[in-house]
């Protein structure tokens, strides 16, 4: 069978490469014969991935920061993408490599160069051979009808990429989300939140507060997982997560120009970090320039950090975090809703104890 004569109609391939030049091969090849989307960083991936589900991924191995190897590992533990056949494009060919790429998930491994009509052949296998693909559609279908809209499908899928991510599997997350909720339950009864803190706005928190860190997608494994402390340029890989996040954002945001709600996710993830003195990051905002629902996250987002343990530290106490969070007052946070968090630390321990690792 030649390259020509595979019915192709209708499947859709990402192929992930930060060379140009190569995914202007990989248009020239396949383009005509599949639909193609080319990704040059992991953020436009994660954009592609959520506003249109590829068939197939086409991976370069050597992508920086983040390894092939990694996202391969960020897929394999995302739900929705789980079962997406992933072919390792390659100048490697250390054979330890190649196993590790397969024990990790991989469909294929094809060494640079290759033959343009083989790498067509293997596609072709794929698609006949993998079940994955039809397993995929069917989760996803049961998926998107437990879900009553769009955007909770488009947010579930974005809260999946950032759990595969997340701190070592804990249920962080998941717990930022209740507590930005409880948080603002009890803000919208106070005459200084009342107007903005909506049911709108609690109703969107609760589910976009589990997207604030969708950036560290492009994080490497040795930084996040670092047992001792971080250096400087680390740091700075750290900090680019709010950044990444927000540029990951944007470009769905393309994709799904009517979704306005993306607006208020973006404010989460962008500004989760500022702080209230104006000494956080990325811009260095200060006081009610920040997004509410950023104020809110930060609370939250630092609360559940400090009772969460992870590799460089032991968890804290539930006394000895709600301490820090009331010391945060006015530097780290807005003092207002310090305020208000004083008012819901039994809610707060409620849901810790519900929702433990």
């Amino acid at each position: 069978m030649t390259f020509d004569e595979i019915d192709t109609f209708g499947l859709h391939i990402l192929c992930i490469d930060d060379s140009k030049s190569q995914l202007a091969v990989y248009r020239d090849q396949l383009e005509g014969m599949f639909t193609v989307t080319t990704s040059e960083t992991y953020e436009e991936a994660v954009a592609c991935l959520t506003a249109q589900r590829p068939d197939l991924i086409i991976l370069d191995m050597e992508m920086p920061r983040v390894s092939g190897l990694e996202f391969l590992d960020i897929l394999r533990y995302t739900p929705n993408y789980a079962h997406i056949p992933v072919i390792i494009v390659s100048g490697d060919s250390n054979p330890a490599d190649i196993k590790e790429a397969f024990r990790r998930g991989a469909a294929d491994y094809v060494r640079k160069p290759y033959d343009g009509e083989e790498l067509g052949l293997r596609i072709h296998r794929i698609f006949n051979l993998l079940t994955a693909r039809a397993e995929a559609e069917k989760a996803a279908g049961a998926r998107a009808g437990a879900l009553s809209s769009a955007q909770d499908l488009l947010t579930q899928s974005l809260a999946d990429l950032a759990s595969a991510r997340d701190n070592e599997g804990t249920r962080h997350l998941e717990r930022v989300g209740l507590y930005a909720e409880e948080l603002c339950l009890a803000a919208a009864k106070t005459p200084r939140f009342k107007v903005e803190v909506t049911k709108d706005f609690i109703d969107r928190i609760a589910s976009m507060a589990k997207l604030h860190d969708i950036g560290k997608v492009n994080i490497p494994d040795y930084v996040l997982h670092k047992a001792e402390p971080l250096t400087e340029k680390e740091f700075d890989f750290i900090k680019k997560h709010t950044t990444d996040g927000a540029r990951t954002i944007d470009m769905i945001r393309l994709s799904f120009p009517d979704y306005g709600f993306l607006d208020f996710a973006r404010d989460i993830v962008l500004y989760h970090h500022e702080r209230w003195d104006g000494s956080g990051y990325p811009e260095g905002r200060a006081a009610v320039t920040i997004p509410v629902a950023a104020r809110v996250v930060a609370i939250a987002d630092a609360f559940d950090a400090m009772m969460t343990k992870r590799v460089y530290r032991e968890a804290s106490s539930f006394e000895e975090a709600c301490a820090a969070i009331e010391a945060g007052r006015g530097g780290a946070y807005d003092p207002d809703l310090v305020d208000v968090f004083r008012f819901c630390r039994a809610r707060f321990r409620e849901i810790a104890d519900k929702n433990r690792d």
